[in-house]
C-alpha cells in the first residue's frame, strides 16, 4: 500500500510538472484557450455577488419595517409606483380603517397609518427649503403618532409627534436622515423650521440612517413625515393610505386573517369574491424578491454555460494540438517504461491546470470589477459569496477535465513505435 501511494504521488508530481512546463511554453495559446472560461466565471460570480448583496440589503430593508407587521394597501405592488389597469379602479384604504382593525382584531397589538403625499403636482414639484439649502427629492408622508413605534423606527435626534399634535394638525415634522443633512447640514435640526411647498413646518425629530437599502438607497432616508391630520389639511388630495398592522407576539398569521376579514367587511367584499386589497409581510416580500432573483440567476447560469462550453472547446482544441505536437515525446516516454495511465494523467492534469488558471483568473477579475464598482458606488454589493468563488473555480476545473479526457486518452493509446516514427 505504501509503495502504491508513493508511486501515485510521484506520478502526480511528475505529471503536474510536465503540464505546467507545457502551459508555460505555450502561454499565448493557453490564454486564448481559456478566454471563454474566464468570461463565464466572471459573469456567474458578478451576478451572484450582486444578487446576494442586493437580497441581503432588501431583506434588511423590509425587516426594518417590522417582522411581526402586516402591510395593507388597496392595490398590489410598490405604493410609489403607478397602479396597474386592474388596480386603478380599487377604492383606497383610509385611516379610519386602521382604527377599526385595532378595535376588532384580538390578535392585533397596534395599527399604524402612513399616507403618501404626491411630491409633484400638475404645475410644480414640492420642494423643501431651509435658509439657502433646498431639496427637491423629498418624499412627503402623513404618519400616525404611533407609526414609528409600530415600525420600530430608530431616532437619531428628537421625538415622534404626539396625539395632541395630530389632533390639532400641528405643523410639525420628522425628517429622514438625508433630508435633515440636505437642509441643515451638521446643525441640529430639532426645533428649527423650514419651508415645504410654501408652508412653514417645525422639526421635532430626525430619524437615524436606515441600514437596509435597494441598490444603495433607502427611501425612508428621504422622507418628510407629518401628522396624518396635518397631511389631510395641507394635502387634501392625498389618499394613498398604507396600514401597518402589528401582531401580538407569535400571532402574526391570526392577525393577518383578522385583518383580511375586517377589511372585507368594511369594504363590502362578497364572500365568493377575491379581496380588493393586498396584504403582505416582510417575509412574503423577501420571498418574492428571492423568486425573481432565482430566475435572473438561472438565466445567468444558462448564458455562462455557453461561455463554459466555448471555453471547454478551446481547451480541448489546445490539448489535441498539444498531443499532436508531442507525439514523439509520448512515444519516447512509453518506450522507456512510462505506463499508459501516466501519459493519460499527464494530459488530464495539463487540461485541469489550464482550466483552473482560467477559473482563478475569472474569479480575480470579478473581484476586481466588484471593488471598482464599490469605489464608484459604495453601497454596491461587491463581495461575492464563498460558494460562488468555489463553484466558479470548480466548474472550470471540471470543464477542463472533461474537455481534456479524449485527447489524454488518445495520447495514452498511442503505439510507441509509430509515435517515435512521427515527424
Amino acid at each position: 500500500m505504501a509503495i502504491g501511494t508513493a508511486r501515485w504521488r510521484s506520478a502526480v508530481h511528475e505529471a503536474a510538472g510536465l503540464a505546467v512546463e507545457s502551459i508555460r511554453v505555450q502561454t499565448a495559446r493557453s490564454v486564448l484557450a481559456v478566454i471563454g472560461l474566464v468570461i463565464g466565471i466572471v459573469t456567474v460570480v458578478l451576478v451572484a455577488s450582486t444578487l446576494v448583496g442586493l437580497r441581503n440589503s432588501v431583506a434588511q430593508l423590509f425587516r426594518e419595517l417590522g417582522t411581526d407587521n402586516i402591510f395593507a394597501f388597496h392595490r398590489n405592488g410598490d405604493p410609489y409606483t403607478p397602479a396597474s389597469d386592474a388596480d386603478a379602479s380599487r377604492r383606497t384604504l383610509s385611516p379610519e380603517d386602521a382604527l377599526t382593525i385595532a378595535r376588532l382584531g384580538p390578535s392585533v397589538r397596534d395599527v399604524g397609518v402612513q399616507v403618501l403625499v404626491p411630491a409633484a403636482t400638475t404645475t410644480r414639484i414640492i420642494t423643501a427649503r431651509a435658509g439657502g439649502n433646498e431639496s427637491d427629492s423629498v418624499l412627503i408622508e402623513g404618519a400616525s403618532p404611533n407609526f414609528f413605534e409600530v415600525t420600530d423606527t430608530p431616532f437619531a435626534l428628537g421625538r415622534p409627534f404626539t396625539e395632541t399634535e395630530n389632533r390639532v394638525a400641528a405643523s410639525v415634522t420628522v425628517l429622514g436622515a438625508n433630508v435633515a443633512r440636505a437642509l441643515f447640514g451638521t446643525t441640529d435640526p430639532v426645533g428649527q423650521s423650514f419651508l415645504l411647498g410654501g408652508d412653514r413646518y417645525f422639526v421635532v425629530g430626525v430619524l437615524a440612517p436606515r441600514k437596509g437599502t435597494f441598490f444603495g438607497e433607502n427611501r425612508n432616508d428621504n422622507v418628510v413625515s407629518m401628522p396624518v391630520a396635518t397631511a389631510a389639511r395641507r394635502f387634501p388630495d392625498a389618499d394613498q393610505t398604507v396600514i401597518y398592522v402589528r401582531a401580538m407576539p407569535g400571532l402574526r398569521e391570526s392577525a393577518r386573517t383578522e385583518t383580511e376579514t375586517i377589511l372585507r367587511l368594511i369594504r363590502g367584499v362578497p364572500a365568493e369574491a377575491p379581496s380588493d386589497f393586498n396584504l403582505s409581510t416582510a417575509d412574503q416580500i423577501i420571498a418574492q424578491f428571492d423568486s425573481i432573483g432565482a430566475q435572473i440567476f438561472l438565466a445567468t447560469i444558462a448564458l455562462a454555460t455557453v461561455s463554459l462550453v466555448i471555453g471547454g472547446i478551446g481547451v480541448a482544441n489546445v490539448m489535441v494540438i498539444s498531443v499532436t505536437e508531442r507525439t514523439r515525446e509520448i512515444g519516447l516516454r512509453l518506450a522507456i517504461g512510462a505506463r499508459r495511465e501516466d501519459v493519460r494523467l499527464q494530459f488530464l492534469m495539463e487540461s485541469a491546470i489550464l482550466a483552473g488558471i482560467g477559473g482563478v483568473a475569472g474569479v480575480t477579475i470579478a473581484l476586481a470589477l466588484g471593488v471598482v464598482a464599490a469605489a464608484i458606488a459604495p453601497a454596491f454589493p461587491a463581495l461575492p459569496p464563498l460558494w460562488a468563488v468555489l463553484s466558479g473555480v470548480t466548474s472550470a476545473v471540471v470543464v477542463g477535465v472533461v474537455a481534456g479526457y479524449w485527447p489524454a486518452r488518445r495520447a495514452s493509446l498511442m503505439d510507441p513505435v509509430e509515435a517515435l516514427r512521427y515527424e
